[in-house]
Parts: C-alpha cells; structure tokens; sequence
C-alpha cells in the first residue's frame, strides 16, 4: 500500500533527523553554563570505579549510552523505511513492523516529555504521527483483504 509507504518512509525521515541530531548534540559536549557545568563534568571524568572487569567512570556511561541512543535511533529509522518498503508488497505483513515503529515512537516521545526539551517531544511526536497514520492505513488494508482461509481467499 503506498499510502502506508509514504507515511512510514516519513517516519522514518523524521526518525533519521532525530538520530542525528541527537549525534551531533551529544558528540562533543563542551561546558556551556558556566564553573559548575564544568565542575560536573569534571566530577565525571574524574571519578573511576570497576564494572565487572573494566574501570569506567560516570563520563564513559554518559558518553557511551548517549551514542547507543543515537545508534538505537538509526536502527528504528531503517527499521521504519523497511516496514514501508513491505507496505507496499505486503501490507499485511508491515504491519507488526510499522506497530513496532509506532511503538517505539511513542516510548521516545514519553520519555522525552519526562527527561528532556521541546525538541526531542517534537520531533518524537512527528513520528509517532506519521508512524500511527501508517498503522491506521495499514489496518484499513487488513480490514478489507479476505483472509487466506476464507472463501474469497
């Protein structure tokens, strides 16, 4: 179904912004607020602790789950296009992929919401819509094709 298509490679558009914004936000964060940003920071760096074999400090799990995040953001992003490329095959079949997407969407928007600013909201809102517009197109698809142990099918 290529309305379904559309709307979950726009997902997927909006998805692959948000990944690498949030790259480039987090790739090299410098103090901007002032002695006690830079206290913080350096309170992070500083502070070395062993994990299950390995000395990490608060730095490398703040600087290691914030590239995670935007790996994990670039996977749903190419996810959410290859849900759209079956659309269009297979609605039928997109369908639980595109039901991910939207998922995963509406966890980035919540979390966003509770833990960050307007612009991750925004945007994780974006494609929660273009993903839940896929979905709902999606249903509709399924709604209407017979199923294969029918009659008409």
């Amino acid at each position: 179904m290529k309305v379904a298509r559309g709307w979950l490679r726009a997902a997927a558009a909006v998805l692959a912004i948000f990944a690498i914004g949030h790259t480039l936000g987090t790739a090299s964060p410098r103090v901007t607020q002032g002695p006690r940003e830079a206290t913080v920071f350096a309170a992070m760096q500083g502070f070395r602790f062993p994990v299950m074999g390995f000395t990490r400090s608060y730095w490398d799990f703040y600087r290691g789950f914030a590239i995670t995040v935007g790996v994990l953001q670039a996977i749903v992003a190419i996810v959410a296009w290859q849900a759209g490329t079956l659309a269009a095959r297979d609605p039928r079949a997109a369908r639980p992929l595109a039901v991910t997407v939207l998922a995963a969407c509406i966890a980035l928007m919540f979390l966003s919401a509770q833990f960050f600013f307007a612009a991750p909201i925004v945007v994780a809102a974006a494609a929660a819509a273009a993903a839940a517009t896929a979905v709902w197109q999606l249903g509709r698809v399924e709604a209407s094709t017979p199923s294969a142990g029918s009659p008409a099918g």
